[in-house]
């Protein structure tokens, strides 16, 4: 059988097309996309990418919609209902997407935004989403260097400014007195920089296009 990576894109030629959409070539019964989302001149044996998750029916099913985040990514993303077993959250796709009430870190509420980090659930081979990415990010092992350009999302808020996420792998702070505009919870920002490296390898980070240039 053919390696499927759920919850990811993934390249995959076209089978065999049925009144209800086509099934993509998984190496066994095939993975239905449905006819809503098949790209107008879709032929059999062509190759296309499909993201691939579990329908309600807890069926692999492929797709062509974008969603706003894949397995391994952080998102903010909004709640959209609430029970008792957990929160579920729009990640873009028909079927939302499930936070269990173990990985979140305070009720969630509906309406409200959370930054999650999106998993492949080990019992049911789900896409699920936690809260509880501090022990996903280290500093342990830097993999960046002082003056260095780094990606950045606002992770959450501290009394001396914000806290964000380097590089989707590290954590480091940006200070409030140095960001003239408010940042918002999931914000991503692509001109960050690696400021300073302190001793116990905490990084302070700065925002803007001279950084870098600044700090070499």
């Amino acid at each position: 059988m053919s390696t499927i990576n759920v919850g990811q894109f993934n390249l995959m030629r076209v089978d065999r097309k049925v009144d209800f959409g086509f099934y993509m070539d998984d190496g066994a019964e095939g993975i239905l996309l449905p006819k809503r989302f098949v790209p107008s001149g879709l032929q059999v044996n062509d190759t296309i990418s499909v993201f691939v998750y579990h329908d309600s029916d807890n069926r692999l099913i492929a797709t062509t919609q974008e969603p706003f985040a894949v397995v391994g990514d952080i998102a903010a993303l909004k709640v959209v209902a609430v029970t008792n077993q957990g929160a579920f959250m729009d990640w873009g796709l028909m079927k939302d997407l499930f936070v269990p009430v173990s990985q979140q870190l305070s009720s969630m509420r509906l309406g409200g935004k959370y930054l999650v980090k999106l998993y492949l659930d080990k019992q049911t081979g789900r896409v699920a989403a936690t809260e509880k990415i501090d022990n996903q990010i280290s500093n342990d092992v830097l993999t960046v260097k002082e003056g260095e350009k780094v990606k950045l999302q606002v992770y959450r808020e501290s009394d001396i400014g914000y806290v964000v996420i380097v590089n989707q792998v590290h954590q480091g702070l940006v200070y409030k007195n140095e960001v003239f505009t408010h940042l918002h919870i999931g914000q991503m920002i692509d001109e960050g920089f690696v400021k300073k490296i302190r001793e116990d390898n905490k990084l302070d980070i700065g925002i803007g296009k001279q950084g870098v240039e600044k700090y070499l």
